[in-house]
């Protein structure tokens, strides 16, 4: 089962971000060769070459860290955007509304532990019949289609989904400066690894 006919198209492609983490993977694999053979062999040639490029990599990270802080408010309105929709078809329409839609809601309501898009009034339609859909609440059985309000999620799935999103922005902010760290240190070692002027004289 493909998972986009149940999450909606939040307007961010993940493909160029999967590609990009390959390419830079490799990237780092054959820069790590270029130093690990550069201290065994102590030619300082590789480590230069090693510093150099590890250098531009520690650049390119930075700029992606400060791309994507820039851009977190879009991110954080196309997420906006693509919840309101099959939850305004859903409160519309009722039980009439799109199967991927009514798909999309339970999931959503089930996965982030949210009622309606600010809370269980929110569920308005007739065919909720004053109640709201079963994946709002935590205690409802497999076969059940509504539940009571008083028993639903209080939280609305508009601020649970964007409370998740800045969390999960949060821990690659964090990976990513961890990393450039590393990164730097790296560096720092091959460079004391070269030693003085004399050594560097063969």
């Amino acid at each position: 089962v493909k998972g986009k006919e149940y999450i909606p198209d939040v307007g961010v492609s993940l493909t160029p971000a999967a590609v990009c983490l390959i390419i830079l993977g490799v990237l780092l694999l054959l820069i790590g060769c270029f130093g690990c053979f550069g201290a065994i062999t102590g030619r300082h040639g590789l480590l230069n070459v090693y510093l150099i490029l590890l250098g531009i990599i520690i650049i390119l990270e930075v700029a992606v860290l400060i791309y994507g802080l820039v851009n977190k408010g879009k991110v954080a309105k196309n997420i906006e955007a693509a919840i309101k929709d099959p939850f305004d078809d859903v409160n519309t329409k009722g039980n009439e509304a799109d199967a991927v839609d009514l798909a999309s809601v339970d999931t959503i309501q089930e996965q982030a532990t949210c009622c309606g898009i600010t809370g269980p009034e929110f569920w308005t339609h007739p065919d909720f019949d004053g109640k709201v859909p079963a994946s709002c609440c935590a205690n409802a059985g497999k076969d059940d289609v509504l539940c009571a309000k008083a028993d639903a999620y209080p939280t609305g799935c508009l601020s649970s989904s964007e409370g998740l999103v800045n969390k999960a922005l949060t821990v690659v902010i964090v990976v990513i400066i961890i990393i450039v760290l590393f990164q730097l240190i790296c560096m720092v070692l091959a460079w004391c690894s070269r030693g003085g002027p004399a050594e560097n004289i063969e």
